[in-house]
Protein backbone atom coordinates (compact mmCIF):
# COMPACT_ATOMS: atom_id res chain seq x y z
CA UNK A 1 0.00 0.00 0.00
CA UNK A 2 1.24 3.49 -0.85
CA UNK A 3 0.86 6.01 1.93
CA UNK A 4 1.48 8.91 -0.49
CA UNK A 5 -0.63 7.90 -3.46
CA UNK A 6 -0.99 10.89 -5.83
CA UNK A 7 0.64 13.18 -3.30
CA UNK A 8 2.71 16.13 -4.53
CA UNK A 9 4.43 19.25 -3.29
CA UNK A 10 7.10 17.60 -1.13
CA UNK A 11 10.12 15.29 -1.30
CA UNK A 12 11.68 12.89 1.21
CA UNK A 13 15.43 12.84 2.00
CA UNK A 14 16.28 10.23 4.60
CA UNK A 15 13.65 10.82 7.22
CA UNK A 16 13.11 14.53 6.54
CA UNK A 17 10.01 15.96 4.83
CA UNK A 18 10.82 19.05 2.73
CA UNK A 19 7.93 21.23 1.53
CA UNK A 20 8.16 22.77 -1.92
CA UNK A 21 5.64 25.48 -1.14
CA UNK A 22 6.82 28.89 -2.36
CA UNK A 23 6.94 31.56 0.32
CA UNK A 24 7.97 35.18 -0.13
CA UNK A 25 8.49 37.32 2.95
CA UNK A 26 6.53 34.76 4.92
CA UNK A 27 3.64 34.76 2.42
CA UNK A 28 2.58 31.41 0.97
CA UNK A 29 2.27 32.01 -2.78
CA UNK A 30 0.94 28.54 -3.52
CA UNK A 31 -1.66 28.96 -0.81
CA UNK A 32 -2.66 32.26 -2.38
CA UNK A 33 -3.20 30.56 -5.75
CA UNK A 34 -5.40 27.94 -4.16
CA UNK A 35 -7.40 30.63 -2.41
CA UNK A 36 -7.65 32.73 -5.59
CA UNK A 37 -8.78 29.70 -7.57
CA UNK A 38 -12.07 29.72 -5.65
CA UNK A 39 -12.84 33.10 -7.21
CA UNK A 40 -12.11 32.12 -10.80
CA UNK A 41 -15.04 32.14 -13.23
CA UNK A 42 -15.40 28.65 -14.64
CA UNK A 43 -15.07 28.55 -18.42
CA UNK A 44 -13.91 32.14 -18.77
CA UNK A 45 -10.28 31.53 -19.82
CA UNK A 46 -9.35 30.73 -23.43
CA UNK A 47 -7.69 27.48 -22.38
CA UNK A 48 -10.61 26.29 -20.26
CA UNK A 49 -12.67 23.26 -21.18
CA UNK A 50 -15.63 25.48 -22.13
CA UNK A 51 -13.57 27.27 -24.78
CA UNK A 52 -11.67 24.24 -26.04
CA UNK A 53 -14.25 23.15 -28.63
CA UNK A 54 -15.58 26.64 -29.35
CA UNK A 55 -15.08 27.79 -32.95
CA UNK A 56 -12.02 29.71 -34.06
CA UNK A 57 -11.20 31.40 -37.34
CA UNK A 58 -10.55 29.20 -40.35
CA UNK A 59 -6.79 29.17 -40.92
CA UNK A 60 -7.19 31.01 -44.24
CA UNK A 61 -9.56 33.73 -43.03
CA UNK A 62 -9.06 37.03 -41.19
CA UNK A 63 -5.35 36.66 -41.95
CA UNK A 64 -4.51 40.38 -42.17
CA UNK A 65 -6.51 41.32 -39.08
CA UNK A 66 -4.98 38.51 -37.02
CA UNK A 67 -1.51 39.47 -38.24
CA UNK A 68 -2.07 43.11 -37.26
CA UNK A 69 -3.31 42.02 -33.86
CA UNK A 70 -0.30 39.81 -33.25
CA UNK A 71 2.09 42.57 -34.29
CA UNK A 72 0.38 44.92 -31.84
CA UNK A 73 0.65 42.34 -29.05
CA UNK A 74 4.38 41.92 -29.68
CA UNK A 75 5.07 45.67 -29.41
CA UNK A 76 6.97 46.24 -26.15
CA UNK A 77 5.94 49.90 -26.02
CA UNK A 78 2.42 50.20 -27.38
CA UNK A 79 1.26 53.58 -28.63
CA UNK A 80 -2.29 52.54 -27.81
CA UNK A 81 -2.77 50.22 -24.88
CA UNK A 82 -6.23 49.02 -25.93
CA UNK A 83 -7.14 47.26 -29.18
CA UNK A 84 -10.94 47.40 -29.32
CA UNK A 85 -12.73 45.34 -31.97
CA UNK A 86 -16.45 45.88 -32.37
CA UNK A 87 -19.06 44.49 -34.72
CA UNK A 88 -22.60 43.10 -34.88
CA UNK A 89 -23.74 39.67 -33.72
CA UNK A 90 -22.59 36.95 -36.06
CA UNK A 91 -19.60 38.84 -37.39
CA UNK A 92 -17.09 36.45 -35.78
CA UNK A 93 -15.70 38.52 -32.89
CA UNK A 94 -15.36 35.61 -30.47
CA UNK A 95 -13.71 33.44 -33.14
CA UNK A 96 -11.16 36.19 -33.67
CA UNK A 97 -10.61 36.48 -29.91
CA UNK A 98 -10.02 32.72 -29.54
CA UNK A 99 -7.66 32.62 -32.52
CA UNK A 100 -5.76 35.60 -31.10
CA UNK A 101 -5.45 33.88 -27.72
CA UNK A 102 -4.23 30.69 -29.35
CA UNK A 103 -1.53 32.44 -31.38
CA UNK A 104 -0.42 34.66 -28.49
CA UNK A 105 -0.31 31.63 -26.20
CA UNK A 106 1.94 29.77 -28.62
CA UNK A 107 4.29 32.77 -28.57
CA UNK A 108 4.16 32.97 -24.77
CA UNK A 109 2.67 36.46 -24.89
CA UNK A 110 -0.78 36.03 -23.41
CA UNK A 111 -1.22 37.00 -19.79
CA UNK A 112 -4.88 36.17 -19.29
CA UNK A 113 -8.27 36.08 -20.95
CA UNK A 114 -11.90 36.41 -19.95
CA UNK A 115 -14.79 35.42 -22.21
CA UNK A 116 -18.03 36.99 -21.02
CA UNK A 117 -21.16 34.93 -21.67
CA UNK A 118 -24.66 36.13 -20.82
CA UNK A 119 -25.99 32.68 -19.96
CA UNK A 120 -23.31 31.77 -17.39
CA UNK A 121 -23.76 33.23 -13.92
CA UNK A 122 -20.00 33.44 -13.36
CA UNK A 123 -19.41 35.09 -16.72
CA UNK A 124 -22.31 37.49 -17.21
CA UNK A 125 -21.04 39.95 -14.62
CA UNK A 126 -17.73 41.40 -13.46
CA UNK A 127 -17.65 39.95 -9.95
CA UNK A 128 -14.91 37.47 -10.92
CA UNK A 129 -13.40 39.36 -13.85
CA UNK A 130 -10.24 40.67 -12.21
CA UNK A 131 -9.80 37.73 -9.84
CA UNK A 132 -9.93 35.36 -12.82
CA UNK A 133 -7.39 37.46 -14.70
CA UNK A 134 -5.19 37.75 -11.60
CA UNK A 135 -5.12 33.97 -11.18
CA UNK A 136 -3.98 33.49 -14.77
CA UNK A 137 -1.28 36.16 -14.40
CA UNK A 138 -0.06 34.46 -11.22
CA UNK A 139 0.36 31.18 -13.09
CA UNK A 140 2.29 32.93 -15.87
CA UNK A 141 4.74 34.89 -13.71
CA UNK A 142 6.12 33.98 -10.29
CA UNK A 143 7.14 37.59 -9.73
CA UNK A 144 3.65 38.87 -10.42
CA UNK A 145 2.29 36.07 -8.21
CA UNK A 146 4.23 37.17 -5.15
CA UNK A 147 2.85 40.72 -5.36
CA UNK A 148 -0.71 39.44 -5.84
CA UNK A 149 -0.19 37.18 -2.81
CA UNK A 150 1.03 40.12 -0.74
CA UNK A 151 -2.01 42.19 -1.72
CA UNK A 152 -4.43 39.42 -0.76
CA UNK A 153 -2.57 38.78 2.49
CA UNK A 154 -2.93 42.45 3.38
CA UNK A 155 -6.58 42.70 2.38
CA UNK A 156 -8.51 39.42 1.82
CA UNK A 157 -11.61 41.44 0.87
CA UNK A 158 -10.02 41.97 -2.53
CA UNK A 159 -11.26 38.55 -3.52
CA UNK A 160 -14.96 39.10 -3.00
CA UNK A 161 -15.94 42.41 -1.46
CA UNK A 162 -13.97 45.18 -3.11
CA UNK A 163 -14.93 47.68 -5.83
CA UNK A 164 -13.75 46.89 -9.35
CA UNK A 165 -11.34 49.81 -9.32
CA UNK A 166 -9.73 48.55 -6.11
CA UNK A 167 -9.51 44.97 -7.39
CA UNK A 168 -7.84 46.13 -10.58
CA UNK A 169 -5.42 48.40 -8.73
CA UNK A 170 -4.27 45.80 -6.18
CA UNK A 171 -4.53 42.53 -8.13
CA UNK A 172 -3.45 43.63 -11.61
CA UNK A 173 -2.01 47.10 -11.87
CA UNK A 174 0.40 47.18 -8.93
CA UNK A 175 1.68 43.58 -9.27
CA UNK A 176 2.42 44.03 -13.00
CA UNK A 177 3.98 47.49 -12.59
CA UNK A 178 6.26 46.33 -9.75
CA UNK A 179 7.91 43.75 -12.01
CA UNK A 180 10.63 45.24 -14.28
CA UNK A 181 9.38 45.29 -17.88
CA UNK A 182 12.31 43.32 -19.17
CA UNK A 183 11.26 40.46 -16.89
CA UNK A 184 7.54 40.69 -17.67
CA UNK A 185 7.33 38.54 -20.79
CA UNK A 186 3.59 39.01 -21.25
CA UNK A 187 1.98 41.11 -23.94
CA UNK A 188 -1.81 41.09 -23.70
CA UNK A 189 -4.95 40.46 -21.69
CA UNK A 190 -7.97 39.47 -23.81
CA UNK A 191 -11.55 40.36 -22.82
CA UNK A 192 -14.19 39.02 -25.20
CA UNK A 193 -17.87 39.94 -25.39
CA UNK A 194 -17.90 42.92 -23.04
CA UNK A 195 -21.52 43.55 -24.07
CA UNK A 196 -22.39 40.13 -22.60
CA UNK A 197 -21.90 41.59 -19.12
CA UNK A 198 -25.51 42.11 -18.02
CA UNK A 199 -25.05 45.53 -16.42
CA UNK A 200 -24.38 48.32 -18.96
CA UNK A 201 -23.01 50.59 -16.23
CA UNK A 202 -20.42 47.95 -15.31
CA UNK A 203 -19.42 47.62 -18.97
CA UNK A 204 -18.68 51.34 -19.05
CA UNK A 205 -16.81 51.19 -15.72
CA UNK A 206 -14.54 48.41 -17.02
CA UNK A 207 -13.63 50.42 -20.11
CA UNK A 208 -12.92 53.52 -18.03
CA UNK A 209 -10.70 51.62 -15.59
CA UNK A 210 -8.66 50.07 -18.39
CA UNK A 211 -8.41 53.31 -20.37
CA UNK A 212 -7.09 55.21 -17.36
CA UNK A 213 -4.55 52.48 -16.61
CA UNK A 214 -3.02 52.44 -20.09
CA UNK A 215 -3.29 56.14 -20.88
CA UNK A 216 -2.18 57.84 -17.68
CA UNK A 217 -0.68 55.19 -15.42
CA UNK A 218 1.60 53.30 -17.80
CA UNK A 219 0.14 49.81 -17.39
CA UNK A 220 2.68 47.51 -19.09
CA UNK A 221 0.20 45.13 -20.75
CA UNK A 222 -2.19 45.71 -23.61
CA UNK A 223 -5.90 44.90 -23.59
CA UNK A 224 -7.61 43.32 -26.58
CA UNK A 225 -11.38 43.78 -26.16
CA UNK A 226 -14.29 42.69 -28.36
CA UNK A 227 -17.88 43.88 -28.10
CA UNK A 228 -21.03 44.68 -29.96
CA UNK A 229 -21.30 48.43 -30.61
CA UNK A 230 -24.15 48.99 -28.18
CA UNK A 231 -25.26 52.62 -27.93
CA UNK A 232 -23.94 53.23 -24.40
CA UNK A 233 -20.60 51.68 -25.35
CA UNK A 234 -20.40 53.66 -28.58
CA UNK A 235 -20.55 56.84 -26.51
CA UNK A 236 -17.59 55.63 -24.45
CA UNK A 237 -15.70 54.52 -27.59
CA UNK A 238 -15.93 58.09 -28.87
CA UNK A 239 -14.96 59.75 -25.58
CA UNK A 240 -11.57 61.42 -25.20
CA UNK A 241 -10.67 59.01 -22.39
CA UNK A 242 -10.68 56.13 -24.84
CA UNK A 243 -9.99 57.73 -28.18
CA UNK A 244 -6.36 58.53 -27.31
CA UNK A 245 -5.72 55.17 -25.63
CA UNK A 246 -7.49 52.89 -28.07
CA UNK A 247 -7.01 51.40 -31.48
CA UNK A 248 -10.64 51.07 -32.56
CA UNK A 249 -11.50 48.66 -35.36
CA UNK A 250 -14.98 48.06 -36.76
CA UNK A 251 -15.46 44.63 -38.31
CA UNK A 252 -17.90 46.22 -40.76
CA UNK A 253 -14.96 48.05 -42.32
CA UNK A 254 -12.46 45.21 -42.41
CA UNK A 255 -11.81 44.29 -46.07
CA UNK A 256 -11.92 40.79 -47.50
CA UNK A 257 -15.00 39.54 -45.65
CA UNK A 258 -16.68 38.15 -48.79
CA UNK A 259 -13.56 36.23 -49.72
CA UNK A 260 -13.29 34.85 -46.19
CA UNK A 261 -16.91 33.70 -46.22
CA UNK A 262 -16.27 32.04 -49.57
CA UNK A 263 -13.35 30.20 -47.99
CA UNK A 264 -15.56 29.00 -45.14
CA UNK A 265 -18.27 27.82 -47.54
CA UNK A 266 -15.89 26.06 -49.92
CA UNK A 267 -14.12 24.36 -47.03
CA UNK A 268 -17.45 23.19 -45.63
CA UNK A 269 -18.67 21.80 -48.94
CA UNK A 270 -15.36 19.99 -49.41
CA UNK A 271 -15.78 18.29 -46.03
CA UNK A 272 -19.29 17.18 -47.02
CA UNK A 273 -18.05 15.76 -50.33
CA UNK A 274 -15.35 13.82 -48.50
CA UNK A 275 -17.69 12.55 -45.80
CA UNK A 276 -18.42 8.86 -46.29
CA UNK A 277 -21.95 9.14 -44.95
CA UNK A 278 -22.90 11.42 -47.86
CA UNK A 279 -20.99 9.61 -50.60
CA UNK A 280 -23.93 7.70 -52.06
CA UNK A 281 -26.33 10.65 -51.76
CA UNK A 282 -23.97 12.87 -53.78
CA UNK A 283 -22.74 10.24 -56.22
CA UNK A 284 -24.94 11.39 -59.12
CA UNK A 285 -24.83 15.12 -58.35
CA UNK A 286 -23.08 17.06 -61.18
CA UNK A 287 -19.63 18.44 -60.38
CA UNK A 288 -18.47 20.91 -59.34
CA UNK A 289 -20.84 20.87 -56.41
CA UNK A 290 -22.03 23.37 -55.64
CA UNK A 291 -21.47 25.69 -58.59
CA UNK A 292 -19.54 28.94 -58.26
CA UNK A 293 -22.81 30.79 -58.91
CA UNK A 294 -24.36 29.06 -55.91
CA UNK A 295 -21.41 29.96 -53.71
CA UNK A 296 -21.66 33.60 -54.79
CA UNK A 297 -25.40 33.62 -54.06
CA UNK A 298 -24.79 32.34 -50.53
CA UNK A 299 -22.06 34.95 -50.03
CA UNK A 300 -24.48 37.66 -51.12
CA UNK A 301 -27.14 36.44 -48.73
CA UNK A 302 -24.70 36.34 -45.82
CA UNK A 303 -24.34 40.16 -45.88
CA UNK A 304 -20.96 39.83 -44.22
CA UNK A 305 -22.26 37.69 -41.35
CA UNK A 306 -20.16 34.57 -40.76
CA UNK A 307 -22.99 33.14 -38.68
CA UNK A 308 -25.11 32.87 -41.84
CA UNK A 309 -22.46 30.74 -43.56
CA UNK A 310 -21.98 28.61 -40.44
CA UNK A 311 -25.73 28.01 -40.05
CA UNK A 312 -26.10 27.13 -43.74
CA UNK A 313 -23.31 24.58 -43.53
CA UNK A 314 -24.78 22.95 -40.43
CA UNK A 315 -28.17 22.74 -42.13
CA UNK A 316 -26.74 21.20 -45.29
CA UNK A 317 -24.59 18.68 -43.38
CA UNK A 318 -27.46 17.62 -41.13
CA UNK A 319 -27.29 13.84 -40.51
CA UNK A 320 -29.84 11.63 -42.27
CA UNK A 321 -30.52 14.27 -44.92
CA UNK A 322 -29.39 14.58 -48.52
CA UNK A 323 -26.96 17.55 -48.61
CA UNK A 324 -27.99 18.55 -52.14
CA UNK A 325 -31.67 18.53 -51.15
CA UNK A 326 -30.83 20.62 -48.10
CA UNK A 327 -28.93 23.08 -50.30
CA UNK A 328 -31.91 23.37 -52.63
CA UNK A 329 -34.09 24.24 -49.64
CA UNK A 330 -31.70 27.07 -48.76
CA UNK A 331 -31.65 28.35 -52.34
CA UNK A 332 -35.42 28.10 -52.52
CA UNK A 333 -35.85 30.69 -49.78
CA UNK A 334 -36.90 33.92 -51.48
CA UNK A 335 -34.20 36.49 -50.94
CA UNK A 336 -35.10 39.38 -48.70
CA UNK A 337 -35.38 42.83 -50.18
CA UNK A 338 -34.51 44.38 -46.84
CA UNK A 339 -31.35 46.37 -46.30
CA UNK A 340 -30.89 44.82 -42.86
CA UNK A 341 -27.79 42.58 -42.72
CA UNK A 342 -29.82 40.13 -40.62
CA UNK A 343 -32.80 39.90 -42.95
CA UNK A 344 -31.59 36.83 -44.85
CA UNK A 345 -30.39 35.19 -41.65
CA UNK A 346 -33.89 35.70 -40.27
CA UNK A 347 -35.37 34.08 -43.36
CA UNK A 348 -33.02 31.15 -42.87
CA UNK A 349 -34.05 30.75 -39.21
CA UNK A 350 -37.71 31.02 -40.24
CA UNK A 351 -37.35 28.32 -42.89
CA UNK A 352 -35.61 25.90 -40.53
CA UNK A 353 -38.22 26.37 -37.79
CA UNK A 354 -41.10 26.02 -40.21
CA UNK A 355 -39.82 22.58 -41.22
CA UNK A 356 -40.12 21.18 -37.72
CA UNK A 357 -42.50 18.22 -37.64
CA UNK A 358 -44.65 19.81 -34.94
CA UNK A 359 -43.88 23.52 -35.03
CA UNK A 360 -46.24 24.46 -32.20
CA UNK A 361 -44.76 21.90 -29.83
CA UNK A 362 -41.21 22.79 -30.83
CA UNK A 363 -41.79 26.49 -30.16
CA UNK A 364 -43.31 25.74 -26.75
CA UNK A 365 -40.26 23.69 -25.78
CA UNK A 366 -37.94 26.45 -27.02
CA UNK A 367 -39.95 29.06 -25.15
CA UNK A 368 -39.82 27.12 -21.89
CA UNK A 369 -36.05 26.73 -22.20
CA UNK A 370 -35.61 30.44 -22.83
CA UNK A 371 -37.86 31.50 -19.96
CA UNK A 372 -37.10 28.86 -17.36
CA UNK A 373 -34.21 30.88 -15.98
CA UNK A 374 -34.46 34.53 -15.22
CA UNK A 375 -31.46 36.70 -14.60
CA UNK A 376 -30.70 36.69 -10.86
CA UNK A 377 -28.70 39.90 -11.04
CA UNK A 378 -31.50 42.15 -12.25
CA UNK A 379 -34.92 43.27 -11.17
CA UNK A 380 -37.42 40.43 -11.21
CA UNK A 381 -39.34 42.03 -14.08
CA UNK A 382 -36.30 42.01 -16.37
CA UNK A 383 -36.05 38.66 -18.09
CA UNK A 384 -33.13 37.66 -20.20
CA UNK A 385 -32.72 34.66 -22.51
CA UNK A 386 -30.51 32.76 -20.14
CA UNK A 387 -30.52 29.53 -22.14
CA UNK A 388 -27.68 30.37 -24.52
CA UNK A 389 -24.74 28.01 -24.40
CA UNK A 390 -23.77 25.47 -21.80
CA UNK A 391 -25.70 27.11 -18.97
CA UNK A 392 -28.85 25.49 -20.33
CA UNK A 393 -27.83 22.40 -18.38
CA UNK A 394 -28.57 24.49 -15.26
CA UNK A 395 -26.79 21.84 -13.18
CA UNK A 396 -30.18 20.18 -13.59
CA UNK A 397 -29.79 17.34 -15.99
CA UNK A 398 -33.55 16.76 -15.94
CA UNK A 399 -34.44 19.97 -17.78
CA UNK A 400 -36.26 18.31 -20.68
CA UNK A 401 -38.00 15.91 -18.30
CA UNK A 402 -39.34 18.87 -16.31
CA UNK A 403 -40.50 20.59 -19.52
CA UNK A 404 -42.22 17.40 -20.67
CA UNK A 405 -44.07 17.21 -17.36
CA UNK A 406 -45.18 20.84 -17.51
CA UNK A 407 -46.26 20.59 -21.16
CA UNK A 408 -47.89 17.18 -20.69
CA UNK A 409 -45.65 15.62 -23.32
CA UNK A 410 -44.78 11.96 -23.58
CA UNK A 411 -41.24 10.98 -22.50
CA UNK A 412 -38.77 11.90 -25.20
CA UNK A 413 -41.03 14.33 -27.08
CA UNK A 414 -39.17 17.45 -25.96
CA UNK A 415 -35.86 15.89 -26.99
CA UNK A 416 -37.11 14.95 -30.44
CA UNK A 417 -38.67 18.38 -30.90
CA UNK A 418 -35.25 19.99 -30.46
CA UNK A 419 -33.36 17.29 -32.31
CA UNK A 420 -35.04 18.46 -35.53
CA UNK A 421 -33.20 21.76 -35.18
CA UNK A 422 -29.72 20.33 -35.66
CA UNK A 423 -28.42 23.41 -37.47
CA UNK A 424 -29.56 25.76 -34.71
CA UNK A 425 -29.19 23.72 -31.52
CA UNK A 426 -26.58 21.19 -30.48
CA UNK A 427 -27.78 18.42 -28.17
CA UNK A 428 -25.00 16.46 -26.51
CA UNK A 429 -25.79 13.12 -24.95
CA UNK A 430 -23.54 11.81 -22.18
CA UNK A 431 -22.35 8.25 -21.83
CA UNK A 432 -24.92 7.44 -19.13
CA UNK A 433 -28.70 7.64 -19.31
CA UNK A 434 -29.43 10.30 -21.88
CA UNK A 435 -32.29 11.64 -19.76
CA UNK A 436 -29.82 12.75 -17.12
CA UNK A 437 -26.85 13.71 -19.26
CA UNK A 438 -28.19 16.05 -21.91
CA UNK A 439 -26.45 19.30 -22.72
CA UNK A 440 -28.30 21.75 -24.94
CA UNK A 441 -26.35 24.49 -26.69
CA UNK A 442 -27.63 27.18 -29.00
CA UNK A 443 -25.07 27.49 -31.77
CA UNK A 444 -25.20 31.29 -31.68
CA UNK A 445 -26.83 34.01 -29.63
CA UNK A 446 -28.21 35.59 -32.81
CA UNK A 447 -30.82 32.79 -32.86
CA UNK A 448 -32.00 33.76 -29.37
CA UNK A 449 -32.07 37.42 -30.46
CA UNK A 450 -34.22 36.33 -33.39
CA UNK A 451 -36.66 34.37 -31.22
CA UNK A 452 -37.12 37.16 -28.67
CA UNK A 453 -37.61 40.04 -31.14
CA UNK A 454 -41.06 40.04 -32.71
CA UNK A 455 -40.04 42.33 -35.56
CA UNK A 456 -37.63 39.63 -36.73
CA UNK A 457 -39.23 36.31 -35.82
CA UNK A 458 -42.89 37.25 -36.38
CA UNK A 459 -44.85 33.96 -36.10
CA UNK A 460 -41.95 32.35 -34.23
CA UNK A 461 -41.69 35.08 -31.62
CA UNK A 462 -41.16 33.88 -28.05
CA UNK A 463 -42.76 36.26 -25.57
CA UNK A 464 -40.77 35.67 -22.38
CA UNK A 465 -43.39 37.27 -20.12
CA UNK A 466 -46.25 35.24 -21.61
CA UNK A 467 -44.14 32.12 -21.35
CA UNK A 468 -43.67 32.73 -17.63
CA UNK A 469 -47.45 32.95 -17.37
CA UNK A 470 -47.73 29.60 -19.14
CA UNK A 471 -45.10 28.06 -16.87
CA UNK A 472 -46.94 29.22 -13.76
CA UNK A 473 -50.19 27.87 -15.21
CA UNK A 474 -48.50 24.53 -15.85
CA UNK A 475 -47.16 24.45 -12.30
CA UNK A 476 -50.60 25.12 -10.79
CA UNK A 477 -52.28 22.45 -12.91
CA UNK A 478 -49.48 19.96 -12.47
CA UNK A 479 -49.27 20.29 -8.71
CA UNK A 480 -53.01 19.64 -8.45
CA UNK A 481 -52.29 16.02 -9.38
CA UNK A 482 -52.50 14.04 -6.11
CA UNK A 483 -49.52 11.95 -7.20
CA UNK A 484 -47.39 15.07 -7.23
CA UNK A 485 -47.82 15.46 -3.48
CA UNK A 486 -46.97 11.86 -2.65
CA UNK A 487 -44.42 10.73 -5.22
CA UNK A 488 -40.86 11.43 -4.03
CA UNK A 489 -39.57 11.91 -7.55
CA UNK A 490 -41.84 14.96 -7.83
CA UNK A 491 -40.24 16.80 -4.93
CA UNK A 492 -39.72 20.55 -5.04
CA UNK A 493 -37.20 20.64 -7.85
CA UNK A 494 -35.05 23.77 -8.24
CA UNK A 495 -36.59 24.30 -11.70
CA UNK A 496 -40.15 24.32 -10.42
CA UNK A 497 -39.35 26.42 -7.36
CA UNK A 498 -37.57 29.00 -9.51
CA UNK A 499 -40.61 29.48 -11.71
CA UNK A 500 -43.01 29.59 -8.79
CA UNK A 501 -40.83 32.30 -7.28
CA UNK A 502 -40.94 34.24 -10.56
CA UNK A 503 -44.71 33.90 -10.72
CA UNK A 504 -45.14 35.03 -7.10
CA UNK A 505 -42.88 38.02 -7.51
CA UNK A 506 -44.59 39.06 -10.73
CA UNK A 507 -47.99 38.74 -9.10
CA UNK A 508 -46.72 40.76 -6.16
CA UNK A 509 -45.63 43.49 -8.59
CA UNK A 510 -49.08 43.71 -10.20
CA UNK A 511 -47.84 42.70 -13.63
CA UNK A 512 -48.20 38.96 -13.92
CA UNK A 513 -51.76 38.71 -12.55
CA UNK A 514 -53.86 41.79 -11.91
CA UNK A 515 -56.87 40.09 -10.29
CA UNK A 516 -57.39 38.78 -6.81
CA UNK A 517 -56.83 35.08 -6.36
CA UNK A 518 -59.76 33.44 -4.64
CA UNK A 519 -59.55 31.94 -1.20
CA UNK A 520 -59.60 28.45 -2.71
CA UNK A 521 -56.57 29.07 -4.92
CA UNK A 522 -54.65 30.72 -2.09
CA UNK A 523 -55.44 27.94 0.33
CA UNK A 524 -54.47 25.18 -2.08
CA UNK A 525 -51.21 26.77 -3.26
CA UNK A 526 -49.91 27.58 0.22
CA UNK A 527 -51.03 24.21 1.55
CA UNK A 528 -49.18 22.43 -1.24
CA UNK A 529 -46.01 24.45 -0.75
CA UNK A 530 -46.00 23.88 3.00
CA UNK A 531 -46.35 20.12 2.53
CA UNK A 532 -43.22 19.93 0.45
CA UNK A 533 -40.24 18.92 2.61
CA UNK A 534 -37.76 21.10 0.72
CA UNK A 535 -39.77 24.08 -0.48
CA UNK A 536 -37.74 27.25 0.26
CA UNK A 537 -39.32 29.38 2.98
CA UNK A 538 -38.71 32.56 1.02
CA UNK A 539 -41.03 31.33 -1.76
CA UNK A 540 -43.82 30.59 0.72
CA UNK A 541 -43.30 34.01 2.29
CA UNK A 542 -43.34 35.72 -1.12
CA UNK A 543 -46.65 34.08 -2.05
CA UNK A 544 -48.19 34.97 1.31
CA UNK A 545 -47.25 38.62 0.78
CA UNK A 546 -48.61 38.48 -2.74
CA UNK A 547 -51.99 37.22 -1.53
CA UNK A 548 -52.11 39.82 1.25
CA UNK A 549 -51.41 42.58 -1.23
CA UNK A 550 -54.09 41.24 -3.58
CA UNK A 551 -56.68 41.28 -0.80
CA UNK A 552 -55.95 44.94 -0.08
CA UNK A 553 -56.04 46.02 -3.71
CA UNK A 554 -59.08 47.71 -5.24
CA UNK A 555 -60.05 45.15 -7.86
CA UNK A 556 -63.18 43.96 -9.58
CA UNK A 557 -64.84 41.26 -7.52
CA UNK A 558 -64.66 37.78 -9.05
CA UNK A 559 -67.71 35.56 -8.87
CA UNK A 560 -65.70 32.46 -8.24
CA UNK A 561 -62.43 30.78 -9.10
CA UNK A 562 -63.87 29.54 -12.42
CA UNK A 563 -63.75 33.10 -13.76
CA UNK A 564 -60.13 33.35 -12.69
CA UNK A 565 -59.14 30.23 -14.57
CA UNK A 566 -61.25 31.15 -17.60
CA UNK A 567 -59.58 34.54 -17.80
CA UNK A 568 -56.00 33.44 -17.16
CA UNK A 569 -55.71 29.68 -17.48
CA UNK A 570 -58.35 28.94 -20.09
CA UNK A 571 -56.12 26.48 -21.89
CA UNK A 572 -53.80 23.79 -20.68
CA UNK A 573 -50.28 23.85 -22.16
CA UNK A 574 -51.17 21.22 -24.73
CA UNK A 575 -54.02 23.31 -26.09
CA UNK A 576 -56.71 21.00 -24.69
CA UNK A 577 -59.22 22.63 -22.36
CA UNK A 578 -59.36 21.29 -18.81
CA UNK A 579 -62.38 21.15 -16.59
CA UNK A 580 -61.43 24.19 -14.53
CA UNK A 581 -63.97 23.38 -11.84
CA UNK A 582 -61.71 20.47 -10.87
CA UNK A 583 -58.51 22.47 -10.92
CA UNK A 584 -58.83 23.44 -7.27
CA UNK A 585 -60.05 20.90 -4.69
Amino acid sequence: MSFFNRASGFSIHGSNFISNEITVNGINVMGMKQKLLRFVAKGAAHDSNAQYEAPKCHEDTRTQLLSDLHDWIKEPEKETGIFLLHGPAGAGKSCIARSTCEKADEAGLIGASFFFWRSANDRNNAEKLFTTIAYQLATKSDEVAKYIAAAIEQDPRLLHDAPLECQFQKLLYEPCCLVPRERLNIGVIVIDGLDECIDPAVQVTILQILAKAVRYDGFPLGFFITSRPEHHLQIVFDSKELIFATKLISLDRVPGVSQDIQTVLESGFTRILNDRQFRMALKSVPRPWPSLETIKELIKRSSGQFIYAATVMRFISSPNHNPNAQLEIILGIKKSGSTSPLADLDLLYTEILSRAQDTERTMKVLGYILAIQRDPHKDCNKYLPMAIGKAVTLNQQRLLLIIEQLLYLSPGEAYFSLNQLHSLILIKVGSESFRRNLKIEFHHKSFVDFLTRKSRSKAFYVDINSTHLSIAQSCLIFMNNPKYETDEQHAATPELMQNLESAAQDFHDNRFLNKKLTHEVEEHLLSWLKKLPNAPLNIIDTWQKAFEKAKCATLDKMDDYNEYFCNHFNQCPTGTCHDNSKAIP
